[in-house]
């Protein structure tokens, strides 16, 4: 398991200090592996035997063993999270360094998050009045994503950001009920911390799409999911890890919300068809519906598990 995971599981039981010490080494985890406790102690302002309290309040037997546990995730993760490489001499090293460092985004994604967290998101949002998305600044294009995708299959999704003039009266339509789900990284915009804080205190229920366990938006959140995240060579975040909890939780609604998801994708298929969609050039009736590929895609799930069982 890995720092942060270690840390996500048990940040509501840390002190305030305890949090302010593991942002700490979140965010400067390259030069902690380095440092002794002392050093550590120092540089965050506190003593060292708060840094030892603090590694045993996270699941370590001590300081030594988290420092050896943050090392080694930085050498699973060299080049792709965290440690950035040279930048590549040729347009095929770049393109290898990529898609290698996505790839492993991805990976290290999926092990700092649960099924069990998945699935109570899920289920919130199969169950939620309505369900709102907000990001801002490179996280806007996300957020986006995540908002299409949900109301594709739910019908009742929305982004909600500040570009309108209307953030007023858009959150008079927020209440209990409704699922806010916020998306933001280090950096973390105070636009979306605040639409976050209005929601909560509407009654909306949070759910963070986010960094570390000592986001400010995880700290809004009942629930929170942890994306991967790493720079190429030319400096640019790859977001690799977010798409791929996006499409995850997408997943797993349409799994669980089938009957629902089918009649919502039947009914787009029809308004597509009346548009004249599917006399669009490199169109045609043979093209498989939205329907029709979430049934061939279910009918796939039910043959893995029968021939697993």
């Amino acid at each position: 398991m890995t720092l942060a995971r270690q840390i996500a599981d048990r940040i509501d039981s840390l002190t305030p200090a305890q949090q302010d010490l593991a942002r700490y080494i979140l965010d400067h985890n390259e030069q902690v592996a380095f440092m002794t406790a002392r050093q550590l102690a120092d540089a965050a302002g506190q003593s060292d035997a708060a840094v030892v309290r603090f590694a045993r309040a996270v699941g370590y037997t001590g300081y030594p063993e988290l420092r050896t546990a943050l090392r080694g995730g930085l050498l699973e993760r060299a080049g792709a999270v965290g440690m950035r490489k040279a930048a590549p001499s040729t347009a095929g090293a770049l393109t290898t360094e990529i898609f290698e460092t996505d790839s492993e985004l991805i990976a290290e994604t999926e092990r700092l998050n649960t099924e069990e967290t998945g699935l109570a998101i899920a289920d919130l949002l199969i169950g939620a009045r309505r369900v709102w998305v907000t990001g801002h600044g490179t996280s806007y294009p996300l957020a986006a994503y995540v908002a299409m995708h949900l109301n594709q299959v739910l019908g009742k999704a929305q982004l909600f950001n500040v570009e309108h003039g209307d953030l007023a009266d858009r959150l008079r339509d927020v209440r209990k009920g409704d699922v806010f789900v916020g998306i933001g990284y280090v950096r973390y915009l105070p636009y979306t911390i605040d639409i976050l804080k209005l929601a909560r205190e509407a009654g909306a229920t949070v759910v963070a799409i986010t960094d570390q366990p000592t986001s400010p938006l995880a700290r809004l959140a009942a629930h929170t999911l942890y994306a991967a995240r790493g720079m190429n060579a030319f400096a640019w975040w790859s977001q690799a890890g977010t798409l791929s909890l996006a499409n995850w939780i997408t997943a797993l609604v349409m799994a669980r919300d089938a009957e629902r998801v089918t009649r919502q994708l039947r009914q787009s298929d029809t308004a597509w068809k009346q548009l004249g969609h599917w006399q669009a050039d490199g169109n045609s009736d043979r093209t498989p519906s939205l329907e029709q590929n979430l049934k061939a895609g279910m009918q796939g799930r039910r043959k893995a598990k029968a021939r697993k069982s």
